[in-house]
């Protein structure tokens, strides 16, 4: 494969081109942040609902917006499909099949081993197309191209999960361009993703969802900030976590396994009266919570 990705050299765009389909809170921030530090000449914006794609140039997400998948990813040199999981099964074979020759396709999915099957399977016959999935560590309760932001990758992970016969080239441009939208970047395979993900991000959204469902709306009306910062991420789309949910129920299951024998082992201190035992786990946990806070401070090397 011809290397097709240039340098960031001053004054100079890594692409023509870039398709994202599904500009919407995280698309959206790409499509902000690739045309503010100018990766991009040209930023497509490819939806379902005009008023949807009406609202991402608004906001200066994209540049130009169409309704037609096929026009829209078939002169990007990069396409970006941010759209939820459950559309993946239909819009993959489309999509790769309008592909340009040699053209570069990255997701920004939840999950992957299911996402990379999918899409892998519309690639068959297209090997001039290069395929690295992305998960950029990054996102919010709200929905849209109005939540997006150009500053969202700024400081997060982004795990990549190459596959065994991705261009090391086009793994580089990747790596490059989440590294200039301000994201430190992890490569891991797809099985190893989901399992991660599945305990940082999955058990945390569904352990706030009980939360939330164990509590009587009168007790509700006295809560303070603690509640409502320990269940903000509840607010989430429903649709959009029935689909990640469905696509690494699996590794999930297992996390919440784990998570509930935790609870079940407090809840035999509480019974036991081994409020030592108790404060045990308490202080860890207080540790815990102490070094990921400063984790957070201490700036990340782009890697």
């Amino acid at each position: 494969m011809a290397v097709r990705w240039r340098s960031l050299t001053a004054g100079a765009s890594m692409f023509d081109t870039v398709a994202i389909v599904g500009p919407g809170l995280i698309g959206g921030s790409m499509g902000m942040a690739l045309r503010r530090r100018g990766l991009a000449k040209t930023v497509v914006g490819v939806g379902r609902r005009q008023e949807s794609l009406e609202k991402a140039l608004k906001v200066g997400a994209i540049d130009e917006a169409t309704l037609d998948l096929e026009a829209g990813v078939g002169a990007a040199d990069l396409v970006v499909l941010a759209t939820p999981i459950g559309t993946f099964g239909s819009l993959a074979p489309r999509l790769t099949s309008a592909l340009k020759p040699e053209g570069l396709l990255t997701d920004v999915a939840s999950s992957k081993v299911r996402v990379v099957e999918t899409i892998v399977s519309a690639l068959d016959g297209r090997p001039d197309v290069s395929y690295i999935p992305s998960h950029p560590m990054a996102g919010s309760e709200q929905r849209g191209p109005l939540a997006a932001s150009a500053d969202l990758f700024e400081g997060c992970i982004c795990i990549i999960t190459p596959l065994s016969n991705t261009f090391p080239e086009s793994k580089s441009a990747i790596v490059r361009m989440w590294k200039v939208l301000g994201a430190t970047v992890v490569s891991m395979s797809p099985q190893a993703h989901d399992r991660a993900v599945a305990r940082i991000s999955h058990l945390p959204h569904l352990a706030a969802v009980a939360l939330l469902a164990a509590l009587d709306e009168e007790d509700m009306r006295l809560c303070g900030r603690g509640l409502l910062d320990t269940t903000r991420v509840a607010s989430g789309s429903p649709d959009l976590w029935v689909d990640i949910c469905g696509t690494n129920r699996e590794e999930i299951r297992g996390a919440l396994d784990s998570y509930a024998r935790l609870l079940q082992e407090l809840a035999e201190r509480l019974k036991d009266g081994d409020l030592e035992q108790l404060r045990s786990v308490l202080v860890s946990a207080k540790q815990k919570r102490d070094r990921l806070v400063e984790a957070r401070r201490t700036p990340r090397p782009r890697t």
